[in-house]
């Protein structure tokens, strides 16, 4: 990835993301100086994924929210996804999903793709991300401290496959339930056409900033219901329909180790 020249306040937000991470503690707010640019949180991000002690496994495609849009002219985010944090679902078991204590935790029913050597080998699984941040309320303070943040991402749950997925016909109705309760549900009447969009967004980010998505990357293309706040100890089914379910539990994230 390209990684153009920092400032050293963007070192230094760089280096208190990170450790906040490693050392799973929670910040009592944002590191001061965050940019005011799109691209300096990306070069934040890059400095922040060369310190981090694990590869990356894929990447989270997320929406900028809409008060920030005409700012920075931008509605889409990325961040990475690191390969320990990535779960397979077990039909019939919780997976347990790990977020950081007293910082910001979210659930996200999404459509992930693992990419194929080329786009014909692409394939589509329901999952979901699990969006935590040291940094409480961390939307709050807007697309610079989500992309500097590891794009808020700490997990991503890999449920089963949909088969024949392009030529996928019919609706797709997802509901989200926290603790039993349903929280909110969408029809998605093209699954394709939206993850194409996220992917399409994502390629094109890669190009611009030089990082590689070889084949084997999972890429989570965006919450379906919306960003689903939770806390420690919270449970969670994501139910897709006909095409499955998942089941998953929040838990305290430990220092990495």
């Amino acid at each position: 990835m390209t990684n153009p020249a920092l400032q050293a306040e963007d070192r230094d937000t760089s280096a208190i993301l990170t450790r906040a991470r490693l050392e799973a503690s929670a910040l009592p707010g944002p590191p001061p100086g965050l940019p005011d640019n799109l691209d300096a949180a990306y070069a934040i991000q890059h400095k922040s994924i060369a310190a981090w002690p694990d590869k990356v496994a894929g990447w989270k495609v997320g929406g900028v929210p809409a008060d920030y849009v005409e700012r920075f002219q931008e509605t889409r985010l990325a961040g990475p996804i690191f390969g320990r944090s990535v779960v397979h679902h077990v039909p019939g078991q919780r997976a347990l999903m790990s977020v950081f204590c007293g910082g910001f935790a979210a659930i996200e029913p999404e459509f992930i793709i693992r990419l194929g050597e080329d786009r014909t080998g692409d394939r589509l699984f329901i999952g979901a991300e699990i969006a935590s941040s040291p940094i409480p309320a961390i939307n709050d303070h807007g697309p610079v401290a989500v992309i500097s943040d590891f794009g808020n991402n700490n997990g991503l749950l890999v449920g089963p496959e949909v088969p024949d997925w392009r030529d996928y016909a019919g609706e797709v109705r997802v509901v989200a339930e926290i603790d039993g309760t349903a929280v909110a549900e969408r029809m998605v009447a093209n699954p394709a056409e939206d993850v194409d969009a996220a992917l399409q967004f994502l390629i094109e980010l890669a190009h611009r900033k030089g990082f590689s998505l070889p084949a084997g990357t999972y890429v989570s293309s965006g919450a379906i219901t919306g960003v689903h706040e939770a806390a420690i100890g919270c449970t969670s089914r994501l139910d897709f329909g006909q095409l499955g379910e998942l089941h998953l539990e929040l838990v305290e994230a430990k220092p990495f180790a």
